[in-house]
C-alpha cells in the first residue's frame, strides 16, 4: 500500500470516529487534507487573516 492510499485509508477512520458532543450537522475534515504539504492554512473570517498551522510536533495552532 502506498502512502497516498495509507493516508486515505487514516482519513477514512478518522471521519468515521464518532463526532464530539454528537452533532450530527458537524462537518469534519481531515487536518492533512486542509494543511497539505505546507503544513499551514490561511483562512479569511469576516475580513481578518487567520493562519492555522501544523507544529514540528504535530500540534495544530490557529493565530490572528
Amino acid at each position: 500500500m502506498n502512502s497516498q492510499s495509507t493516508r486515505l485509508k487514516d482519513v477514512e477512520q478518522d471521519l468515521s470516529a464518532p463526532l464530539i458532543g454528537g452533532e450530527l450537522n458537524a462537518t469534519r475534515v481531515s487536518s492533512d487534507v486542509l494543511l497539505s504539504d505546507r503544513g499551514r492554512l490561511e483562512i479569511v473570517h469576516e475580513n481578518e487573516i487567520y493562519r492555522l498551522t501544523r507544529t514540528k510536533n504535530g500540534k495544530l495552532i490557529l493565530t490572528k
